[in-house]
């Protein structure tokens, strides 16, 4: 087995490999469209734009210098207004030494006292103007700064402009520094988006939407019946019996050998109440069995004639009893004396569990009866019984794994285990649990890899 983090490593860099590789294409692609739209010649387009950037270096130049004259007005104005405000504060000061005091307040001359105090007004007025002229002056001075280092940034570009121009020796080269200064966020955004933008999407869909769906409630289907079925063993090769009275209803490439004792006729669908999923299912010109003796039981075997390593299992309902089962995995039926299969179809349309794991419908085959799966993988029962303790007995399995299940259980898809298996793609995005008593038949995924496509996600979304 390989070691993880060399794979990890190994994809990562040929994932960086490839992003690389897009960015260029990326470039060199808008580039040749910037060649194609270009109308004049490369050395007329040249000395165009030697001379448009020249033009703008000189346009540059004059602003700095204005700028530069302002900011020298406005470092004189702003030492003028703070002498003024310190002027106006020794004044101030000079004013209160004189103050009369309260007894010249009481008995002095009440037109020197008044002289008094609006000289004071007048001179605070002209220290207030000063210090709210110094603020202004001070932010103006912060902008032309601002303004400065604009234009200085923007003369560096022409600059640089005009020293790329001068040391050009090709037009590709030209063109390509063209499309990387007007086009590098497209490409740098194509190229980070590529990188890491799968791996964004997975985290939101692992720990988001997987994470809000599982808290759903279940779904159950109804269910009259009480009893559990019950599921034989996993064979290549199941060999079974068909007891005086019943009748079995088999795909051709199934039947492998029967007992001459047993009445054989044909059979064009299983179920004609829903002809087009039996068609769509294969359960169409089946081969019928009919054991009309009572001299005993009679043996038949089955075995898949596509595939010699596909298992099968049988299925026993018994009466008071039903299972759901995906209709394109089962291969046969056995029914008693005179007894007309009850086949109940389910859809489930408008709930939203249905829209995250892709099946709307289920097909129900209530008992006594036999049902004969196979699969091209391996077949695995597993049986839910009721704990003692009271609480709920829960099985985890894949969605695409699960072939069938007791009607009774409660299902709802649940996110995967495991992220990095679901990053890497090794696991789906959600799960099936299923709560309660019961029995379950599911398929190996390991075996199953790979066999999935369009056609058997159609069968899925109609329950086949």
């Amino acid at each position: 087995m390989a070691n993880p983090v060399f794979t990890f490593l190994s994809k990562l860099i040929r994932k960086l490999g490839m992003a690389l590789l897009i960015a260029a294409l990326a470039l060199v692609t808008y580039s040749l469209w910037l060649f194609g739209c270009e109308r004049a010649e490369y050395e007329d387009r040249r000395a165009q734009l030697t001379q448009i950037s020249a033009t703008e270096s000189t346009s540059v130049h004059g602003q700095l210098a204005e700028v530069d004259r302002k900011q020298a007005d406005i470092v004189r104005e702003l030492q003028t207004q703070q002498q003024r405000a310190l002027q106006a504060e020794r004044i101030l000061k000079t004013i209160h030494e004189m103050d009369a005091g309260v007894l010249g307040r009481l008995f002095g001359d009440k037109n020197e006292l008044k002289s008094h105090e609006d000289r004071i007004a007048q001179v605070e007025a002209l220290k207030t103007n000063a210090q709210t002229r110094v603020v202004e002056l001070q932010r103006e001075f912060l902008a032309s700064q601002n303004a400065r280092a604009a234009l200085a940034e923007s003369l560096m570009k022409v600059q640089q402009e005009e020293l790329a121009l001068k040391q050009e020796k090709h037009p590709a080269e030209h063109y390509l520094r063209t499309a990387w200064n007007e086009a590098r966020q497209m490409v740098i955004a194509v190229f980070i988006v590529y990188l890491i933008g799968d791996s964004v999407i997975a985290v939101m869909l692992y720990y988001g939407w997987a994470t809000w769906v599982s808290r759903g409630r279940p779904v159950q289907l109804p269910a009259k019946g009480t009893a559990v079925p019950v599921i034989g063993e996993s064979a290549v090769v199941v060999e079974n019996t068909l007891w005086p009275g019943e009748v079995l209803w088999v795909r051709r490439k199934l039947l492998h050998a029967a007992d001459d004792g047993l009445n054989r006729r044909k059979k064009l669908l299983l179920n004609w109440r829903t002809p087009l999923s039996c068609c769509a299912g294969g359960l169409s010109r089946l081969v019928e069995l009919r054991n009309a003796r009572s001299d005993g039981q009679r043996g038949v075997v089955f075995a898949n004639a596509d595939d010699p390593f596909a298992e099968l299992s049988i299925v026993s309902v018994p009466e008071g009893g039903s299972f759901v089962l995906r209709a394109s995995f089962l291969m046969g039926l056995i029914v008693g004396r005179e007894q007309v299969p009850v086949i109940r179809r389910h859809w489930r349309l408008f709930n939203w569990q249905s829209w995250v794991s892709g099946q709307f419908g289920y097909f129900e085959f209530s008992g006594p009866c036999r049902l004969i799966v196979s699969c091209v993988s391996a077949l695995q029962a597993d049986t839910l019984a009721a704990r003692d303790d009271g609480k709920p007995v829960m099985r985890r399995a894949t969605q695409e794994g699960v072939i069938g299940f007791s009607p009774r259980m409660e299902f709802k898809p649940v996110r995967s285990e495991g992220f990095l298996r679901y990053c890497s793609g090794r696991s789906p995005l959600f799960d099936l649990q299923l709560v309660g008593v019961g029995v379950v038949l599911l398929r190996d995924a390991e075996e199953r890899r790979g066999r999935d496509d369009f056609r058997a996600r159609m069968f899925k979304f109609m329950g086949l």
